[in-house]
């Protein structure tokens, strides 16, 4: 069986867990589990693996001594427990931090790892598209003094790296820049919370620049407005349709010489009925 370090969801870890005992120990079973856990409820492992129950702080213990984890795997179990069943992005965000110091240890999860770094400083992006437009000849410093707010030239050369080992960049013999066509997934709950993270810099950047941009270089508006239900997802079709064609314009735009960022948002403002603003 795989290493709990290879595992980025624990209840999938747990899955596998219980197959594969079950295989190899006749005798196995969840009530057995449940024994040797020191817990009551003999399907408590089942309920978990199912999704209807999480485990607190002391029920990872608990199932920690079952697994018969040593101290680093107890460790790394308990954040990726705590990673999985957080309700909030910055809860997320800390448990994984942890779980990336041992990334060392993880080997299915390295790209998404990387993924993560890609998302989580919103200048990447920005350098992706910039050293397609200049030739820089891998001046960090010029690099870094086209960015907007202003990052160091040690930013932009771990930027520039990460790029190009993920491939979102390739070098050409000119000792230029080009863009791969590889799509980046945001299905994983990795590169989602990353995402959450990089959309909150956006955000954040938006506001500072209605003080320290020029009104004529800059648009910023909105629109306060009732809906239903039914019409909040008719909105969100036309948004994603409205993007494609912001997209095929930007593809057709040969003559490009500025990165610009362009964020959409649609949230509500009153309280939703049947559920919490959170």
């Amino acid at each position: 069986m795989k290493s709990i370090f290879e595992y980025i969801d624990y209840r999938r870890f747990l899955l596998d867990y219980y197959t594969e005992s079950k295989q190899n120990k006749p005798y196995f079973s969840y009530r057995f589990f449940s024994s040797r856990a020191g817990i009551k409820s003999p399907v408590f492992l089942k309920l978990v693996i199912e999704c209807k129950r999480n485990l607190t702080r002391p029920m990872i213990e608990k199932f920690a001594k079952a697994l018969s984890f040593s101290d680093k795997e107890s460790i790394y179990f308990k954040h990726l427990v705590l990673f999985n069943q957080g309700k909030t992005s910055q809860e997320k965000q800390e448990h994984y931090l942890v779980l990336k110091s041992m990334v060392g240890l993880v080997k299915e999860n390295i790209i998404e790892s990387d993924l993560y770094e890609y998302y989580d400083k919103w200048y990447t992006s920005v350098i992706r598209e910039l050293v397609c437009q200049h030739d820089f000849k891998n001046q960090y410093e010029s690099i870094a003094a086209k960015i907007f707010p202003k990052i160091t030239p040690g930013q932009a050369k771990a930027a520039l790296e990460l790029l190009l080992k993920l491939r979102l960049l390739v070098k050409k013999s000119d000792g230029t820049y080009e863009q791969t066509n590889r799509a980046i997934s945001s299905g994983s709950s990795i590169t989602a919370l990353a995402i959450r993270n990089f959309n909150r810099q956006m955000v954040r950047l938006a506001e500072k620049a209605l003080e320290s941009v020029p009104v004529e270089k800059r648009h910023v508006s909105g629109i306060t407005m009732g809906i239903s239900e039914e019409g909040y997802h008719v909105l969100i079709s036309e948004i994603e349709a409205f993007k494609e064609r912001i997209v095929n314009i930007v593809n057709a735009d040969t003559k490009s010489e500025k990165v610009y960022q362009f964020n959409v948002q649609l949230f509500p403002v009153t309280k939703i009925t049947g559920g919490t603003n959170g």
